[in-house]
């Protein structure tokens, strides 16, 4: 998937608010998608990225797509998993989505159990690609990878 245009996806909130690729395109996006049992997988990552972002002007926010996306194919009680959604979207401070039918996960080849990150540049291609636990030293590859990014 590497240098591959992203393919395109439909992702749904708990509050019904559709995301496409096209909703994110021109901006820089950082993308989780992660099954419930992985989503502390790459905690670390995500706190960083959170400060890195904090700490951007807002021009620099303005360019940037933060998403988190959970693999919700097949679940029972949509209800309940919506109100959790709604629950974590809250903690996290962003909207979390939900992959309801599998075709995200289909389209992208995420692995299934594993924390999932990509980067889209503002073109749409995917310059960032990793399943499963992100190392600690890799944290500042990924803030100088955005940074590089953001400044094209």
């Amino acid at each position: 998937m590497l240098g591959k245009v992203a393919p395109s996806f439909k992702v749904i909130s708990a509050n019904k608010e559709v995301l496409t690729l096209s909703d994110i395109k021109g901006k820089v996006a950082v993308l989780f998608y992660e099954a419930k049992e992985a989503i502390e997988q790459n905690r670390k990552l995500k706190t960083e990225l959170n400060i890195f972002y904090g700490q951007q002007p807002e021009y620099v926010k303005k360019a940037m797509a933060r998403l988190s996306v959970i693999d919700c194919q097949g679940v029972m009680f949509k209800g309940a998993w919506e109100d959790g959604l709604r629950e974590n979207s809250r903690k996290e401070g962003m909207t979390i989505y939900g992959d309801w039918d599998g075709k995200m996960s289909l389209a992208y080849h995420f692995r299934k159990g594993e924390s999932n990150v990509i980067i889209i540049s503002r073109e749409g291609i995917i310059r960032y690609y990793v399943s499963g636990e992100i190392k600690e030293n890799d944290i500042g590859v990924i803030t100088e990878l955005l940074k590089s990014l953001i400044e094209e």
